[in-house]
């Protein structure tokens, strides 16, 4: 014996229903709750994803030239620097004190390491940083500096058009003002590529 509906057994069924729910406001009120409820969900959700796991972000300005181009959208995770501190050579989103606008910059020195500009190279506690991700080399020299802890020393890898940690107003990044790193170019189509290794 065959006790499936036919298809227009199961629509003459479903008008039926719904004429029954558009008579009853209890059923249009938990409808509309429902719905309420379902686009609360999705707002709370993506709330949570940009401000505690990714956001894309656009590169504003040339301080990162070559490696980000003027805008070019990155895609920043936040995650991680939670988990572990942030690495030499990492390209991170930081928020300069006193700056409303976040930046992008590269991890440069790390807490109690002492940073020089010698001859427009970059020493790491007297050690020559080898740096073949530069747009040119740098046309002045900075006297030692030696990073707090719980901070970072940044610089961006245009370093003649750059604005950063050299600078005595910026200084060393406390790691709180650290959104998150930058771990890939998402935008434009044909700039698409991961910045991570």
């Amino acid at each position: 014996m065959n006790n499936k509906l036919t298809k227009s057994e199961r629509k003459a069924m479903r008008e039926a229903v719904e004429k029954i729910h558009d008579k009853d406001p209890a059923y249009k009120r938990a409808s509309n709750i429902g719905f309420l409820f379902y686009l609360a969900t999705v707002i709370i959700c993506v709330f949570a994803f940009r401000n505690f796991l990714m956001e894309p972000i656009d590169v504003d300005g040339i301080s990162m030239n070559y490696t980000l181009l003027d805008r070019e959208r990155m895609l920043v995770e936040k995650v991680s620097m939670w988990l572990h501190k942030p690495e030499r050579g990492e390209i991170i989103i930081v928020y300069y004190p006193g700056y409303t606008q976040s930046c992008v910059k590269r991890v440069i020195g790390l807490p109690g390491e002492t940073v020089e500009i010698r001859g427009g190279e970059t020493y790491i506690d007297g050690k020559k940083l080898a740096e073949d991700y530069l747009f040119e080399p740098m046309f002045y020299d900075m006297p030692p500096v030696t990073v707090p802890e719980n901070s970072v020393f940044v610089m961006g890898d245009n370093r003649n058009s750059s604005e950063d940690s050299r600078d005595p107003n910026v200084g060393s990044i406390p790691f709180h003002k650290i959104v998150g790193r930058v771990v890939a170019v998402m935008w434009p189509p044909d700039s698409i590529r991961s910045m991570t290794g």
